[in-house]
């Protein structure tokens, strides 16, 4: 299953980043776990599978992004948590560039997965609210589209949008994608996005999820988020 760049970056990207920050950290200040993970805002726990690999996503091999990454770290090391969000974000930036990561963010290019730090809130990371809180609520106005104007079921549905039939039926109740969109011209575009997802494929339901999403937040209603 193809991932919206976001959720790659959710899932992979940043746990990775996570897992350097916490080996250089380990590395560099001989420091434990439970002061490791009072830096990088982390249980001992979360640390402890960093530190033996058991998390993290893909290994990061390019040896000028790990320089970086130690760079970093000892940035995080002195100035604390406040430096590690930019640090995170900084580092997520470099990756987007290498041929390591473009690859696996789909066939979108990375100016449309660019970070946009106005929408963040309590130091949550873009992506972040992004992935948990705007692409359920975008998924969820297809989801009651596809079925509505389109006489699509929920296996249809699912198969359309790539997502299960038990998340369809989540959208269609209203127990998943809780965020409103009330926005007229957003719905109105929606429907077109929508129409367009009945009639294409994998890739039109990535393109067109980026397409609203982008508009989103271009009206700022993403602020709203709670």
């Amino acid at each position: 299953m193809e991932k919206i760049p976001c959720e790659y970056i959710i899932w992979n990207v940043l746990p990775s980043i996570r897992k350097e920050f916490v080996k250089s950290l380990k590395k560099k200040f001989n420091l434990t776990q439970k002061q490791i993970s009072e830096i990088v805002n982390l249980t001992p726990a979360a640390v402890s599978q960093y530190l033996s690999d058991k998390r993290g996503g893909i290994k990061i091999t390019n040896e000028k992004i790990l320089r970086e990454i130690n760079k970093s770290a000892e940035n995080i090391y002195k100035k604390g948590e406040k430096k590690l969000e930019s640090e995170t974000c900084r580092i997520c930036n470099l990756l987007k560039t290498t041929d390591q990561i473009s690859e696996n963010i789909g066939h979108l290019p990375s100016s449309e997965i660019s970070c946009d730090k106005i929408i963040c809130k309590d130091n949550e990371l873009f992506f972040e609210n992004i992935v948990w809180n705007i692409l359920p609520a975008i998924r969820k106005e297809f989801a009651k589209n596809l079925i509505k104007y389109n006489k699509l079921n929920q296996k249809q549905v699912a198969e359309k949008l790539n997502i299960t039939e038990a998340a369809v039926s989540r959208y269609v109740s209203g127990k998943r994608g809780l965020f409103e969109i009330t926005n007229k011209q957003i719905l109105k575009e929606i429907l077109i996005s929508t129409n367009r997802i009945a009639k294409g494929d994998n890739k039109t339901v990535i393109t067109e999820i980026c397409r609203i999403c982008r508009l989103l937040k271009s009206t700022k209603l993403t602020k709203d988020i709670n």
